[in-house]
């Protein structure tokens, strides 16, 4: 598992952001608990995405013009 989540750097790095984000909006009251709850499924989700979903496109499936 740490292996995967080293492997995609992007879609962790993005979840560790939003996670610092968040724990800080809480911290200054800016969050309630229900909304950083409620965030929790998207950055525990982006935590284990693999890169793919935001990978460059294929060269064969570029247009051709």
């Amino acid at each position: 598992m740490k292996n995967r989540i080293v492997k995609n750097w992007r879609t962790t790095l993005l979840g560790l952001v939003l996670l610092f984000v968040a724990i800080v909006l809480l911290y200054l009251r800016t969050l309630t608990g229900g909304e950083f709850i409620a965030l929790l499924p998207t950055i525990l989700g982006l935590l284990f995405m693999p890169d793919s979903v935001f990978g460059r496109r294929s060269e064969n499936r570029k247009c051709k013009m």
